[in-house]
């Protein structure tokens, strides 16, 4: 009498491949983040609120008898915008605060960690669901505003391309600073809560503080203290926007920028890293 296989038996499955896997928690966890109405409200109030008062120098550059074609200093009008440093610090501090947090009470970050995936794979995902939703309104604001007025005929194609190659370099700047410091702030608890609001206190204060010791001491040596106000140094560098007095060294802010990124993604792993729990 033969013995065969019962006909029920189920194939076995191949596991998803490290790629895979990243990917999916790359999309999972910002499906999660963009799944509510806060979120897609402040997205949809920031692009508005940043793009529209930079449409409208677009559009009156003319009218003001300022030239006949726009120059690259006009593009940084975002940059120079209160508004968008607002909108920036509620999401990073909405999306952000429990971009590890969550994982940390729920225990799930063991999951995360299983093989194949390691722990740099693990904060690269949850670092691009961060960058990726800041993208949406620190970079893509300003690639619509470059397109527009290309289209319109107030810039012309150089000027454009330009500003498109700055807006997409800062915007990587801009976002691996936010994002890293996110992930940072976020590994430090198990409560999204406080995360958040650890977020927002220190972009707001420190972006204050710096600002009022500034003011106080009349040397800019203390704005460096600033993540914003050493991004706005290096686009006011890169935008060829005009001095009107004397600020931050934009060598000595990117510098301290990347300084920053590397420090703080370090800290985050070393922090993370006793946790890492791999299982077969």
């Amino acid at each position: 009498m033969a013995v065969s296989e019962p006909r029920y038996a189920l194939g076995r499955r191949e596991l998803l491949s490290r790629k895979d896997r990243v990917w999916a928690a790359f999309t999972v966890n910002l499906r999660q983040r963009l799944g509510h109405a806060l979120p897609i409200a402040l997205i949809v109030l920031g692009m508005i609120l940043t793009i529209v008062p930079f449409l409208i120098t677009v559009l009156t550059y003319q009218t003001l008898g300022l030239g006949a074609s726009i120059d690259l200093a006009v593009f940084y009008d975002p940059y120079n915008n209160f508004l968008l440093l607002l909108f920036i610090m509620l999401l990073t501090a909405l999306v952000g605060g429990g971009i590890v947090a969550d994982d940390l009470g729920s225990k799930s970050i063991s999951l995360y960690l299983s093989r194949p995936i390691t722990l740099p794979d693990y904060l690269v995902a949850k670092g691009a669901v961060v960058a990726t939703t800041l993208s949406l309104i620190a970079v893509l604001p300003g690639l619509l505003g470059a397109i527009v007025a290309f289209v319109l005929g107030y810039a012309d194609a150089t000027v454009a391309a330009e500003a498109f190659g700055v807006y997409l370099v800062m915007g990587l700047l801009f976002t691996l600073t936010f994002s890293v410091l996110a992930l940072f702030l976020s590994s430090l608890t198990e409560k999204r809560a406080w995360a958040a609001s650890g977020i927002f206190a220190f972009l707001l204060m420190d972006d204050v503080v710096a600002v009022v010791l500034r003011g106080v001491s009349q040397n800019v040596g203390w704005l460096y203290l600033s993540p914003w106000e050493d991004l706005t140094a290096v686009a006011r560098a890169l935008f060829a926007v005009p001095a009107t007095g004397p600020g931050p060294d934009p060598f000595v802010s990117f510098g301290i920028l990347l300084a920053l990124i590397v420090v703080l993604a370090a800290a985050t792993y070393v922090r993370l890293a006793r946790m890492e729990l791999v299982t077969e």
